[in-house]
C-alpha cells in the first residue's frame, strides 16, 4: 500500500518493500493490408475446397456408371447438341425433327433453348484445339458437374458482396455446393437446361449487385467504373440466362423490383440508372434473338413490370442531372420526380 504522497509504503515488520510488476508488452496487430491479404487468401482456400466437394459430389454417376447420359430430356438434348456439333448452327436453328413430338415432328429451332447445346460443342471444340481426345458424350456429361462447381463459387462471390463478409460468402458456398436441390439439377450425366441455366442467373444475380457497390470516389450521387462494366457483364451474363432456360423472366423481374424498391426508398443514384439501363437494354436485344423468345419481354404482361421500370429510371435521371445542374435541394428534388411522374411537366420547368 503507498501514503497520501504516492510512496510505497514498507510492509509491516521493516521488511523491504515490494517490487511493482512490470507492465505487459505492447500486443502487436497485423497492418490493415496484411490483415485483408490474409483474408483473401482464407477465402480463396475456402472456395477451393468448395469446389472439390461439389466436384466430387456430383461425379457419384459416373463413377458408378460411367460416361452415361441420364433420364429423358438429357438424351434429348445430347441428340440435339450431337446435331449442332455435326450439322453446324444454320442447319441446328432450321431442323425439324420428325422423330420428337410423335407423329407431329418438331421444329428445334424455334422451341429450344439453345444455350446448353452451344456451350457443350464450344467446350468441346475448345477441348480439342488443346488437344483433348475427349468425345461429345463425355463432355455433355461432365457439364452439369463443371457447373455446378461454377454456380458454388458465384455464390459465394454473391454472398460476400451482399454481406460484406468473406466468411459469410464462404459458408453461402459451402452450403450451394452440398445442398440436394442444387445436386439433383447438377449432378454428371443429368445434361439438362437448370445444370447451365443456374449458373448464368447467379452470374446475373453477382453482376447486378457488384455493379452497385458504393465507391468514396463517387460524389453527389455520380455513376462508378463498376456501374458501366459490370451493368454490361450482367447484360450479357442474362442474355446466356436467356439462351439456356425458359426461367429468365425470373431474373429479369427480380432486377426489376429490386431497382424499383432502392429507387422507392431514396436511394436512387446515376450507378442505379447507368447499371440498369445498361443491363436491360443489352440484356433485351439480346433476348429477343432467342428464337422461342422473340419480342415476350416488349409484349409479354409478365415481363411489364421491368420495362416500366427502365421508363422510370430515366426519368429519375432526368431529375437527376437538373439538381446537379440547379444545386435542388430534396425537397424540389421531389417536386420535380412528382412532375415527372405526373405529365413530364415538372422536369420542363
Amino acid at each position: 500500500a503507498s501514503d497520501s504522497s504516492g510512496a510505497m509504503a514498507k510492509p509491516k515488520g521493516g521488511g523491504a518493500a515490494a517490487p511493482t510488476p512490470a507492465a505487459p508488452p505492447p500486443t502487436k496487430r497485423l497492418p490493415a493490408g496484411a490483415k485483408a491479404t490474409a483474408g483473401l487468401c482464407v477465402f480463396i482456400a475456402a472456395m477451393g475446397v468448395v469446389a472439390q466437394q461439389a466436384y466430387d459430389i456430383r461425379m457419384y454417376a459416373i463413377r458408378d456408371y460411367g460416361y452415361v447420359i441420364h433420364e429423358f430430356d438429357p438424351w434429348f438434348n445430347y441428340r440435339a447438341t450431337e446435331y449442332l456439333a455435326a450439322n453446324g448452327w444454320h442447319a441446328f436453328f432450321h431442323w425439324f425433327d420428325y422423330m420428337s413430338w410423335y407423329p407431329l415432328g418438331r421444329p428445334v429451332g424455334t422451341t429450344i433453348y439453345p444455350g446448353m447445346q452451344i456451350t457443350a460443342v464450344a467446350i468441346w471444340r475448345a477441348l480439342g484445339k488443346l488437344g483433348s481426345a475427349i468425345s461429345l458424350n463425355d463432355v455433355c456429361c461432365l457439364v452439369p458437374a463443371w457447373f455446378g462447381v461454377s454456380a458454388s463459387i458465384l455464390v459465394g462471390l454473391f454472398a460476400a458482396e451482399c454481406s460484406g463478409r468473406k466468411s459469410a460468402g464462404a459458408f453461402a458456398a459451402l452450403i450451394m455446393a452440398i445442398v440436394p436441390a442444387h445436386i439433383m439439377r447438377s449432378v454428371a450425366g443429368g445434361f439438362d437446361n437448370e445444370s447451365v441455366a443456374t449458373t448464368a442467373l447467379v452470374a446475373t444475380f453477382y453482376c447486378w449487385v457488384r455493379a452497385l457497390r458504393d465507391r468514396p470516389t463517387a460524389r453527389d450521387g455520380e455513376a462508378t467504373a463498376d456501374s458501366y462494366a459490370f451493368g454490361v457483364l450482367c447484360g450479357l451474363a442474362y442474355v446466356y440466362m436467356v439462351s439456356a432456360w425458359g426461367g429468365y423472366v425470373f431474373v429479369v423481374n427480380m432486377i426489376g423490383a429490386h431497382a424499383a424498391a432502392l429507387a422507392a426508398g431514396g436511394r436512387y443514384s446515376s450507378k442505379l440508372h447507368r447499371a440498369y439501363s445498361l443491363f436491360y437494354v443489352i440484356g433485351t436485344a439480346g433476348a429477343t434473338r432467342v428464337p422461342p423468345v422473340g419480342l415476350a419481354p416488349l409484349r409479354s404482361l409478365e415481363q411489364m413490370l421491368p420495362l416500366l421500370v427502365f421508363l422510370g429510371v430515366q426519368l429519375l435521371e432526368a431529375v437527376e442531372v437538373e439538381r446537379r445542374k440547379k444545386r435542388l435541394t430534396p425537397a424540389q428534388v421531389w417536386k420535380r420526380r412528382g412532375g415527372v411522374g405526373g405529365g413530364g411537366g415538372g422536369a420542363a420547368r
